[in-house]
């Protein structure tokens, strides 16, 4: 069967969103406390790492769709069908035409039909506990041994995971998506019609949930797409579970090449069944700096012996999921020296870019005097500052992020670093927002002489009132600089360019930092 014709991708979005793989990774490394290099006492006890980090409502979606079952859909299956001559067709039926149609997120349910649909759908969110990142990468390179012919490994995937809870959280508002996964919960009717002399007549209603569920991995350039389909209630034909069946199959444009695909199983379309469905896809822009964009997408109908098959559902359009081999870094992200992290490009990963990630630092972390800064120069009005702030930009370049470095912090002997400091600047000079290369010029800011200190923490800013530079600078357009504890300023450097490969964000990407 052809795919069909796609729908316009979801539009890039820039809203301030945390991303889970950001979380789970910086968070994990900065909530035990040392010391901060230079500091005048000791730190405090680590607080609890911070919630899991909210998804967000991809943009320009719609959640209620009855174009299959308007008026003029009907009547174009009313000219294929025929009249029902089988004998073994229920005496109301005969002689008529008899059709169906799938529409979502019918209005005005009964409390019957509300009711069940509640029950379901708590049922579904009982289940086990959802998998975490590490889990679903095991998932993914087990489909890749699947794929290759391992069967032990494809025995391993027969059967769909369980959704997140936000997931549920967000059922029947289209899709929600993290950096790594989006999920969407919609609510299906069946329509059943029978005709006869010109009149058409509603003889059953049923319906069902649809639990959508695609994820990712940031270093495999498989993604998984999954889907479930249960019938929750049913009237009069829609009641009918005996010969009622469903048929299903994946589809995906843009990059990417088919590596297996379930369909919908068993295919009964019967109160209280689990239709499961699993396609795996594989990147096709693996060659070094290439970047794919894919839709994996569901498509469903229903076929009650008697009737004509139901209008097929379209799942709608998921946002692309983006696969690249063109993630880099120098080590040069965060101030001066440069982090350890080895250069070069780290190969294949996918994630959903339309997701706006969020580097969170933490205060009371293993580098808390870089937190400091972000915060007091956040508060001064400088962009990136989750959730609201504008975004930041990552820059890869090497040279450039040198020069934004260069112009934020003068190398010695213009700055002689005091000893056991180094130069931090915000925005990171691995921004495009950066003290050389932000779209509107400014002026350099601080927040001494002589000193910034913490209780707890001792120092966080040092500089030289000769350097002349400001302070009581505010405005969104400029930098701060500070001298850091050069521990905690190559440490900070090393978790950015993590946060960087965790969540794949490439040339030009937008991000947020949150310092708390």
């Amino acid at each position: 069967m052809n795919e069909q014709t796609r729908r316009t991708p979801a539009k890039r979005r820039r809203p301030a969103i945390l991303v889970a793989a950001s979380a789970l990774i910086l968070t994990g490394g900065l909530t035990a406390v040392v010391p901060a290099g230079g500091a005048a006492a000791t730190a405090p006890a680590a607080a609890p790492p911070p919630p899991p980090p909210p998804p967000a409502r991809a943009a320009g979606q719609r959640v209620t769709d009855t174009a299959d079952c308007a008026p003029s859909s009907l009547d174009a299956r009313s000219a294929k069908a025929k009249p029902v001559t089988d004998p073994r067709t229920p005496r109301e039926l005969r002689g008529k035409k008899v059709i169906s149609c799938v529409q979502t997120n019918v209005p005005n349910a009964s409390r019957e039909s509300a009711d069940a649909r509640a029950a379901a759908l708590a049922a579904q969110r009982g289940r086990a506990g959802a998998p975490d990142e590490e889990t679903l990468r095991t998932r993914l390179k087990t489909a890749q041994a699947a794929r290759k012919g391992d069967k032990d490994a494809r025995a391993k995937l027969a059967d769909n995971i369980p959704l997140p809870d936000w997931c549920h959280d967000h059922a029947f508002d289209g899709w929600w998506v993290l950096r790594t996964a989006e999920c969407q919960i919609a609510d299906i009717t069946v329509l059943y019609f029978a005709e006869t002399n010109g009149r058409r007549v509603h003889v059953g209603t049923a319906k069902a949930l649809e639990f959508s569920y695609n994820y990712t991995s940031s270093d495999i350039d498989t993604f998984a797409s999954q889907i479930r389909v249960v019938k929750y209630w049913g009237e009069r034909a829609g009641s009918t579970d005996f010969f009622s069946n469903i048929y299903g199959w994946s589809t995906c444009s843009g990059d990417c090449k088919q590596n297996s695909d379930s369909g919908l199983r068993p295919g009964r379309f019967a109160r209280d069944v689990n239709n499961d469905g699993q396609a795996f896809y594989d990147n096709t822009r693996t060659e070094t700096g290439g970047i794919g964009y894919a839709t994996p997408t569901w498509h469903w109908f229903v076929h009650l012996v008697f009737f004509l098959p139901s209008t097929t559902r379209n799942q709608p359009d998921p946002p692309r999921i983006r696969c690249d081999n063109a993630f880099s870094t120098d080590g040069n992200d965060l101030g001066d020296p440069a982090s350890s992290q080895s250069a070069g490009v780290i190969g294949n990963g996918c994630v959903v870019p339309s997701y706006v990630p969020t580097w969170i630092v933490l205060k009371n972390g293993l580098y808390p005097t870089v937190a400091y800064h972000v915060e007091a120069a956040q508060k001064s009005g400088l962009p990136g500052a989750y959730p609201n702030g504008p975004v930041l930009h990552r820059l890869q370049d090497s040279a450039k992020k040198r020069q934004n470095g260069d112009t934020a912090c003068p190398p010695a002997p213009t700055w002689v670093r005091p000893a056991g400091k180094s130069c931090d600047e915000y925005p990171m000079r691995s921004t495009y927002e950066g003290a050389s290369t932000a779209p509107a010029p400014g002026t350099a800011r601080s927040f001494a002489p002589p000193t910034q200190n913490v209780p707890g923490v001792g120092e966080w800013c040092e500089m030289d009132a000769a350097w002349n530079v400001p302070t009581g600078v505010t405005g969104p357009t400029g930098w701060s600089s500070c001298m850091l504890p050069a521990r905690d300023n190559s440490g900070a450097g090393a978790l950015l360019g993590g946060f960087y490969k965790s969540n794949r964000v490439l040339d030009n990407d937008p991000f947020l930092v949150w310092p708390q």
